[in-house]
């Protein structure tokens, strides 16, 4: 279990890495105009990676080392995620991107990623 738990903690890091970079503004593709919201990388497949790779991060120390006080950590920090992002997050990006925002959220789901990234007939 912990070969699993590691792994877990390893791809939950890389995509919160990957997206906290994003977010930075590396790694965007750079060609045309830039649209006033941008989604690329794994924002094409899920609004949260950044949080959902640290939950994973979370979920593979637990697998790894799985002890009582480590299980209300990880479960209070994905509560916390989640009111987070529903009630101050989003709020802020609709008022924030308007329209592309709310053509977003139709076709990007929250915390599950999306098989197929989304695309711009997705209406975004």
């Amino acid at each position: 279990m912990r070969a699993a738990g590691t792994v877990l903690v390893l791809l939950g890091g890389a995509l919160a890495l990957r997206s906290a970079l994003l977010l930075a503004g590396r790694g965007r593709p750079q060609r045309g105009p830039r649209p006033a919201f941008v989604i690329a990388g794994p924002y094409r497949r899920m609004r949260n990676p950044l949080l959902g790779g640290l939950l994973i991060a979370g979920v593979g120390a637990l697998v790894a080392m799985p002890t009582g006080a480590l299980l209300v950590l990880v479960g209070a920090a994905a509560v916390a995620a989640h009111l987070w992002v529903v009630r101050v997050e989003e709020p802020r990006l609709t008022a924030r991107f308007g329209r592309a925002y709310d053509a977003y959220v139709r076709a990007v789901p929250r915390w599950w990623p999306r098989a197929s990234a989304a695309r711009d007939d997705d209406g975004l």
